[in-house]
Parts: structure tokens; C-alpha cells; sequence
């Protein structure tokens, strides 16, 4: 999957596949989680939001989405 540079201190860059609803997040100190049955919707508003790692943290991780750590 093609991820894409963010501006955050914690987050390095987001990835996105709409045709599985995956969402991939890979953090500045490398780790890297992958996150299914995200809707468009809420990459989107990822992607605009000024706060990005706490959006993580409050929408994407208590989303009840599937959640497996690829790296560290």
C-alpha cells in the first residue's frame, strides 16, 4: 500500500485502500499499524483534521475497527 507523508510529531504517513477499507499508519518512531473496515469517510477526515494523532487515538482506535500491528 502507497502511504503518504503527514504533518504530525507522532505520525509519519497514512495509507488507504479503498477497495478493502484498509488503513495503514506508520509512526515516527516505526512502528506501523493496519487498520480494516475503515470507510473513506474517515480517512478523509484524517487527512484534515489539525490534530491527526489524537484523532487516531479517539476516532480510528475506539472505531471498533479490526487492528493488527504489522511493526513495532
Amino acid at each position: 500500500m502507497q502511504r503518504r507523508p503527514i504533518r504530525s510529531s507522532s505520525l509519519k504517513a497514512v495509507g488507504y485502500n479503498a477497495a478493502t477499507l484498509t488503513l495503514e499508519i506508520e509512526y515516527r518512531h516505526g512502528g506501523l499499524v493496519r487498520y480494516t473496515g475503515v470507510p473513506a469517510a474517515t480517512y478523509e477526515a484524517l487527512l484534515q483534521v489539525p490534530g491527526k494523532a489524537m484523532f487516531v487515538e479517539q476516532v480510528v482506535e475506539r472505531g471498533g475497527y479490526g487492528r493488527e500491528q504489522v511493526r513495532g
